[in-house]
């Protein structure tokens, strides 16, 4: 539309944004609403306007994936003018901006090769969400890859919570833990290992878990996706150095990890009623009975390996057998048994279940 002026001129009218629907503040808390139940319609919402655009997309972007895979990757931009002339394809500068808004993000496993030495910063993070892969030596972020090599995109990140998700019950260390970081586990406040139900196991390993010196609160959760599946470590030995599964062997890992944290540091099993009952020695199954026959053994375990002269080669020149045993009971009785519902219930749960799924727990 053009308007004239008093010589003629003519003169563009400005134009102006429509008035949003309701205060921002309430739109802000809609859309925050929508990045936990629905995240499509969330994403729909970014194209409504420019307005609704620049409260709705720092929302959306506040939980973001990094991936090899394009269809999950958050960085992804569909723009024509996203491949360089080589052929090379980039990220705009206001996808950029965007990614900054993370608060919690997604790293799926990978080759060493595809994340190279590119770096990206997230000066809003608190959660880091690793999806490792669980092959014949352990979990690992650099699948296929025979060299230690840290992902680049990973080591500058400092987040406050560590998630790692696809963590074996028979195999806890980070010493094969190919391309995660070791710097991770000195900076972060929070860790939660996930150990979900899948069909194959690693070789057993324990010992050698990377120090947390500024840890105040750690999680291990037996992951099952509805309350139905029954938890069992794997059917599958990957290489061939297992032939059966029992829990009283298997706890041996757990034990050593359990024993290396301190007893000051709130320490939680999550889920544990839904161990498979025969895994456990129990003829039928019942959640309360699973978890304290689990809860029993375990405290066996943490004895054992505590009063173990080899692997506490110092500890026994300077402690004595009941002193070392004290110790563990102490750190054996303080870890908190949950069921699913009890730990959802109760406990920010922020990047290591969906929303959806959390639902299927809570109804």
């Amino acid at each position: 539309m053009l308007r004239q002026t008093g010589n003629d001129e003519p003169r563009k009218s400005t134009t102006l944004a429509p008035p949003l629907p309701l205060p921002t503040e309430i739109l802000s808390l809609v859309f925050a609403y929508l990045l936990d139940t629905d995240r499509k319609s969330l994403a729909r919402c970014c194209r409504v306007s420019h307005s609704i655009f620049s409260i709705a997309a720092p929302i959306l972007y506040r939980r973001i994936r990094i991936s090899n895979v394009l269809r999950r990757d958050s960085r992804v931009d569909h723009s024509p003018d996203r491949y360089t002339a080589t052929g090379k394809e980039k990220t705009n500068t206001r996808k950029k901006k965007l990614l900054k808004n993370a608060e919690v993000v997604t790293f799926d496993d990978h080759h060493a090769t595809w994340c190279g030495n590119k770096t990206f910063k997230y000066p809003k993070l608190k959660i880091l969400v690793l999806n490792l892969a669980l092959v014949g030596l352990g979990s690992v972020l650099h699948s296929n890859d025979i060299l230690e090599k840290q992902c680049s995109l990973v080591k500058c990140l400092e987040p406050n919570k560590l998630v790692l998700n696809n963590m074996s019950l028979i195999n806890i260390q980070t010493f094969d833990m190919f391309g995660v970081p070791h710097k991770l586990f000195g900076i972060i406040e929070e860790i939660t290992l996930i150990a979900p139900l899948l069909p194959g196991k690693p070789r057993t390993i324990y010992g050698g878990f990377a120090t947390m010196p500024q840890l105040k609160k750690l999680v291990w959760i037996f992951r099952t996706v509805s309350p139905g599946p029954r938890w069992v470590p794997g059917i599958h030995d990957m290489l061939g150095e297992r032939q059966m599964s029992k829990l009283d062997s298997d706890l041996q890992a757990l034990a050593n990890f359990m024993n290396g944290i301190p007893v000051d540091v709130p320490t939680f099993i999550v889920n544990i009623g839904s161990m498979h009952h025969r895994y456990v020695g129990e003829d039928t199954w019942n959640e309360r009975r699973i978890q304290d026959s689990f809860a029993n053994k375990l405290k066996q375990a943490m004895i054992a390996e505590k009063l173990d002269d080899w692997r506490h080669r110092d500890e026994a020149n300077q402690l004595g057998i009941e002193e070392r045993r004290d110790i563990a009971i102490g750190k054996a009785d303080s870890i908190q048994m949950l069921t699913m519902k009890e730990y959802l219930e109760n406990h920010d749960w922020t990047g290591e279940f969906d929303y959806r799924e959390a639902k299927l727990w809570l109804a």
